[in-house]
């Protein structure tokens, strides 16, 4: 195996060690805060002048050991680790109104809702009451304003807007959705800020979910289903809260699970990754 390139032999390397040097230091005295995804650990930097700065500058950087390394060693350490650089930008957001709540797998949010409401939390919850509409005044309207979420019933359509998502938050009461994950990106760009539980089902856990109407051909087909829709908490552009398979023990309790950590996640900042709105 070849020796790693003498920075002394080699100015272009030289430069680039003296410029890294220049950024950790730089980087040592601004504050930048991280955040971690539930799913694949991808750090996350709030998106400030000095953080994008760093950015460029990193950047700049891995473009000179690149080329030096292309006539050196291709496998130098120093090129891999600077390939592999895992973060996006994101900024931070509060609010003081209650957060609506969507749930995923979606086939439990029925469920899910129906026994949050039984358990005595009408106080802090409500269900978000759709518009229902015919043909006609769906596609007018959906041509002014897109509906955050809708379904087709028969000859009419089940509308979520913006102005049923205020109106129980106006109340002081947390908004529980019934809809596809797709329709985050159109909550945040309308500055509405959901809180997403996820129920993270698996073999292990999956039987206790038996007395349920989740309208699956088999146990096995629900895991897989609940597995997809993990790649697609991956796409959303902010965090969301994840319960492990042995957080809880049996529909009341997950009940309860889920009732305390949606007011955990209330007290949190919000991170947006803004690039993927």
């Amino acid at each position: 195996a070849g020796s790693p390139p003498d920075i002394k032999a080699s100015p272009r390397l030289s430069r680039a060690s003296i410029f890294l040097n220049q950024i950790l230091q730089f980087v040592s005295r601004v504050d930048i805060k991280y955040k971690r995804l539930n799913s694949n650990e991808r750090v996350r930097i709030i998106n400030t002048c000095s953080a994008t700065l760093a950015r460029q500058s990193f950047e700049l950087l891995r473009q000179e050991v690149k080329h030096e390394n292309d006539a050196a060693d291709p496998d130098n350490e120093l090129s891999r680790s600077l390939n592999l650089i895992p973060y996006s930008p994101v900024t931070p957001q509060r609010t003081q109104r209650r957060r609506p709540v969507l749930f995923t797998p979606a086939a439990l949010a029925k469920t899910i809702i129906q026994k949050i409401l039984n358990m005595g939390a009408a106080m802090d919850f409500n269900i978000c009451k759709p518009d229902t509409l015919t043909k006609e005044e769906f596609h007018l309207k959906q041509n002014i304003e897109p509906f955050i979420h809708y379904k087709e019933k028969q000859a009419t359509f089940e509308c979520i807007t913006r102005e049923n998502i205020e109106a129980v938050a106006a109340k002081g009461k947390h908004c529980l959705l019934e809809a596809e994950l797709s329709c985050v990106k159109d909550l945040l760009r309308r500055e509405i800020y959901p809180i997403i539980v996820y129920v993270k089902i698996c073999e292990k856990n999956v039987k206790k979910l038996r007395k349920l109407p989740l309208r699956v051909e088999s146990e096995e087909d629900f895991v897989r289903l609940c597995r997809a829709k993990e790649k697609e908490l991956e796409a959303i552009p902010c965090l969301y809260a994840t319960l492990e398979p042995d957080s809880w023990t049996g529909m009341e309790d997950l009940i309860r699970v889920i009732k305390d950590r949606i007011l955990e996640e209330q007290k949190k900042t919000i991170w947006v990754e803004q690039d993927l709105l």
